[in-house]
């Protein structure tokens, strides 16, 4: 093996060499880190590097869009970065690109980026400005929807649930509260995505206000707020609103162009250039597919309808961006749900949409179709000669035995603090995580009912008071399953005992993203009484599920597997261990012989289960697990499985079409 030699007088020189070297990569590299995370960023407003004029921006004046002068058909897809690991970011773009797009859209979800009042996160998944910046490297355009609400079957619409901390709180209006929230986001957010703009060198074309605000309409003054607002810290593209032909009608705001949200053609189109005459024609949802929700079927729209309505937004001059382009998925607890005459319904963790590209990346035959019609309208925007393949490389990595268990109440030594009140408080309320109270998870209420010496029973009354769906539990035995629309009181049988400790675990099983809002309180919103006298003196265990509470509950002390899993008598965690021997593939936990639950993969929340369906695996990025041994640890409510399987096909249910 050949050796290096230095003679004295070389040394000098060579740390010399090495010294300016790494200073030149550190400091180049600390200008790339603070250039990303905003703390310098800064795009050069004026010349258009590409033909050395003066940027004009995108106008929307006449029957067509025009970008510097220029006409132009914005023909754009939908994909957020929130739904997807940062790492498959370029992958979903790239595939976008070879379709013929030339604009992306995405919405920026506040409740992801200030989960505490004042404390912010836009790294990792949540980098906003690297997004855009890639977007632009690729050739994009942007439409960006900063919200503050962005609906997106996502929680609360986007809205960070500590608003609710705030008793009167009036979302989506001028009420004072909120403004001040929206205003100090918006004042940290801005600076991130101003520089961005098209005007300044960057991809930003044009910002929403809100969104869909006419569909809900409280307020008409707090729509031409956000555009004076924006407009007064420098945004200088054009404004517009997105909305069903009805929401557009509620009102007009000078400036601020109204863009259409469809499936079907039909005459959304002749209406909205009723109402604008004199401005181009833009669908800004073309709806490619639809959400699911629990125990419905997998919605869908056939390639077919797909296409003919496509071709008729081209035919008639239109604009399109297909909402969703890529769906992604709902990680976490972060799948929004909504309410109707016959209840509240979650959606489910699946963001698949049946949209053109697939959750797990898989180009589907209506992204071809879309493609071969762009191609007819566009000759020469899309990538006939793409190497890109249509399917993901996935994996399936077995089966692997379920080793240890921990009950829930061997659980709650993990939480970081338990709260007592005299009566019960909901998530919001709770003064825990620096006054943002409690945004998502579980919640545990427990307290001893004294009893008379002659009861058999006792009854439960204030079960309508529970948001969304409760287990109770007498002594730590589970009695029955309640949530708020029950008409009769649950009984728990005592058998003349002198006391019963009283337990309720509440799921939040998402706030509504759609209509209602102010009234999202999750947990115990009210009174719990016991034979018709309240029941005082609780003790609440905020069951947030975070990463930080489960790598603690990793810690705990586990007991080996032995009980039956067909019929738990209280809920359970649930480790396994699978081990990835070369580098990780996506993959698919298969949850068909499960219960009801949620899943974490190294401490990372992937999200809920169901075995009401419709969807019956959960999507495991390869990112997320690392070669060697990964942990996985499942919570489930009812029914367990000795084995987790691993599959390398998708199971979202039977379909329907929508």
């Amino acid at each position: 093996m050949p050796r290096i030699v230095f003679s004295r007088r070389t040394i000098p020189l060579f740390t010399i060499t090495i010294i300016v070297l790494l200073f030149w990569l550190t400091l180049n590299w600390h200008k790339q880190l603070s250039y990303l995370e905003g703390k310098a960023t800064k795009i050069k407003r004026g010349p258009n590097p590409v033909n050395k004029e003066k940027r004009s921006g995108l106008t929307a004046e006449g029957k067509t869009f025009k970008l510097d002068g220029k006409p132009m058909t914005i023909i754009s897809g939908a994909v957020h970065y929130f739904r997807m690991p940062r790492e498959y970011w370029r992958d979903r773009l790239l595939k976008m690109k070879a379709c013929g797009l030339n604009t992306i859209e995405t919405y920026v979800p506040w409740n992801l980026h200030e989960p505490i009042p004042g404390k912010y996160n836009f790294t990792g998944d949540l980098d906003l400005v690297h997004f855009i910046l890639l977007a632009h490297k690729l050739e994009f355009y942007v439409l960006l929807r900063p919200g503050p609400y962005i609906c997106s079957e996502w929680e609360f619409g986007g809205l960070p649930s500590w608003l609710l901390r705030d008793p009167k709180m009036k979302v989506r209006t001028m009420y004072p509260p909120y403004i001040a929230a929206v205003t100090k986001y918006f004042n940290y957010l801005l600076p991130f995505v101003k520089p961005l703009q098209y005007q300044y060198g960057g991809p930003i074309i044009a910002f929403q206000l809100d969104n869909e605000y006419g569909s809900y309409f409280k307020d008409p003054d707090y729509l031409p707020y956000l555009k004076e607002f924006l407009q007064n810290k420098g945004i200088i593209e054009l404004l517009f609103i997105s909305d069903s032909i009805e929401g557009l009608r509620q009102q007009t705001i000078p400036g601020v162009l109204k863009t259409v949200n469809f499936k079907r053609m039909e005459n959304h189109f002749t209406d909205l250039s009723n109402m604008q005459p004199d401005a181009p024609l833009m669908v800004m949802e073309f709806w490619t597919g639809w959400f699911d929700w629990w125990g419905e079927k997998h919605h869908i729209l056939t390639v077919q309808e797909f296409g003919e309505t496509l071709n008729e937004i081209f035919s008639q001059g239109g604009s399109v961006n297909f909402y969703m382009f890529f769906g992604g998925t709902n990680f976490g607890f972060m799948n929004g749900a909504y309410k109707d005459g016959t209840g509240f319904h979650a959606d489910i963790t699946s963001y698949d949409y049946d949209a053109l590209i697939a959750e797990n990346g898989d180009l589907t035959e209506k992204y071809f179709k879309a493609k071969q019609i762009i191609e007819h309208y566009f000759p020469g925007t899309t990538d006939q000669k793409s190497n890109i393949l249509p399917l993901t490389p996935r994996v399936s990595y077995g089966s692997v035995p379920i080793s240890q268990s921990i009950s829930l109440w061997n659980g709650l030594a993990a939480i970081p603090s338990r709260v007592e009140t005299e009566s019960p408080v909901c998530m919001e309320m709770l003064d825990i995580n620096s006054d943002a109270g409690q945004s998502y998870g579980y919640i545990l209420y427990e307290a001893d009912v004294q009893l008379p010496s002659y009861e058999k029973f006792i009854e439960i009354g204030g079960v309508q008071n529970i948001y969304d769906r409760g287990i109770l539990f007498g002594d730590n035995i589970i009695i029955t399953r309640v949530k708020n629309s029950m008409t009769t009181k649950p009984k728990i049988p005592v058998d003349g005992k002198e006391k019963i400790k009283v337990s309720i675990l509440v799921e939040n099983g998402g706030r509504t993203n759609w209509q209602d809002f102010d009234d999202q309180r999750k947990g115990i919103n009210g009174f719990i009484s016991a034979n018709n006298e309240a029941v005082k003196n609780w003790k609440i265990s905020p069951l947030e599920m975070d990463e930080k509470y489960i790598r603690a509950l990793s810690k705990s002390s586990w007991t080996s597997v032995e009980q039956s899993c067909d019929s738990l008598s209280s809920p359970m965690f649930y480790k396994a261990e699978v081990t990835c021997r070369a580098s990780p593939m996506d993959t698919y936990l298969d949850m068909s012989s499960w219960g009801k639950g949620v899943v974490f993969v190294n401490g990372r929340n992937l999200g809920r289960y169901w075995s009401i369906g419709p969807q019956q695996t959960l999507f495991l990025p390869g990112p997320w697990l690392h070669k060697g041994a990964n942990e996985i640890i499942i919570f489930e409510e009812a029914k367990c499985s000795k084995e987790l399987k691993f599959t390398a096909e998708v199971q979202l249910g039977p379909v329907i079409n929508h």
